[in-house]
């Protein structure tokens, strides 16, 4: 890593947990990797791999997709981010950092004589900007107030910029070289922008319903059940990818029997990916699984908000956490309000 960018974030003040959202806030995202797809056949490449429909994405909108297997289950979540270069056409992927040697491997394994480059991109670092205000906006490149979902107003300076915010908050991300981003750090460091923990920035995508793999998930869900298509990340008229048969099948002949709801725990561990969740009368019935976690500020230090895949005939029941009550947040998948344990 970039010895001057750790030294840079590390003279930063100590991060905020509790952050009003009429204030700015911002951080490093460091738990994200950008695997760079690139070559004349780099689109249609991506179109036979992941769920998105690549051949029609410019680089007005980022887009999420998904990387699956055969068996239509995730390896990944990810954000694809189209660019125009002078060599033409390339994409920036932007994966988990704990995932990104496999999922580059995996990568590989399918290009076969395709003209296509994969590389993890080294030196290259993420910014996330809650809430930015205009001056701020101006000192980054971008003279427009917050866009629609996904986004990406252009810059000169070789970065990436994305709305990525679904809800009232606007949430902005940067990404490109750490000498760029550095650059840019240094114009947005100031004692009006406050500097969060990264629990702030994942809280902000857990409430807009944002699923993220990580290993102890990999292979876990099919896209329906973290509500990927909900969020125009599968493409339900392109051809074949792998796991689409098994994902279009779900779709026209089917009605997915979980789906990823939020809710919250009082719980001062943090809740790993994976862990079950149970019915409170009958302890050995899994209704679910946790797909992420944050705590949350909100008075009390042990609330977390999660996201997990719910079995839906359990969705009304009593359910608990590593043995802890948890509540079910109202959700479009669930007829009536959910059910407060205690």
């Amino acid at each position: 890593m970039n010895t001057a960018w750790i030294n840079f974030l590390h003279a930063q003040s100590p991060a905020v947990a509790e952050f009003n959202p009429e204030n700015t806030g911002w951080l490093a995202l460091s738990n994200r990797a950008s695997i760079r797809v690139s070559g004349s056949d780099a689109a249609d490449f991506l179109q036979a791999m992941l769920t998105q429909e690549i051949l029609a994405l410019t680089p007005s909108h980022a887009a999420r997709g998904a990387l699956c297997n055969a068996k239509g289950r995730m390896l990944t979540t990810l954000l694809i981010h189209p660019k125009h270069t002078e060599q033409g056409s390339e994409y920036h992927l932007t994966v988990p950092q704990d995932l990104r040697v496999d999922l580059l491997k995996t990568l590989k394994l399918y290009v076969l004589r395709r003209r296509v480059m994969l590389e993890l991109v080294e030196d290259w670092g993420f910014i996330g900007i809650l809430n930015p205000h205009h001056t701020l906006l101006l000192a980054v490149g971008i003279d427009a107030e917050p866009a629609e979902t996904l986004a990406q107003p252009q810059l000169n300076n070789g970065l990436i910029a994305t709305w990525e915010h679904h809800a009232a908050t606007p949430r902005l991300s940067l990404q490109g070289p750490l000498s760029a981003l550095m650059a840019v750090g240094q114009q947005i460091a100031s004692p009006r922008n406050v500097w969060v923990a990264p629990a702030v920035w994942d809280c902000a995508e857990i409430q807009d319903g944002i699923p993220e793999i990580h290993p102890g998930t990999c292979l876990h869900f099919v896209p329906q059940w973290v509500n990927l298509d909900f969020l125009n990340a599968v493409s339900f008229n392109k051809g074949c990818y792998p796991g689409q048969e098994i994902i279009a099948r779900l779709h026209y002949l089917g009605k997915s029997n979980r789906r990823m709801i939020m809710g919250r725990i009082t719980h001062s561990a943090p809740l790993q990916p994976g862990t079950l969740i149970h019915v409170q009368n009958t302890p050995d019935t899994e209704a679910g699984e946790i797909v992420r976690s944050a705590p949350c500020e909100s008075g009390n230090e042990s609330d977390q908000l999660f996201l997990a895949v719910i079995r839906l005939n359990h969705a009304h029941d009593a359910l608990t956490v590593a043995q802890h009550p948890c509540v079910l947040y109202p959700s479009p998948f669930v007829e009536t309000d959910p059910v407060q344990t205690h």
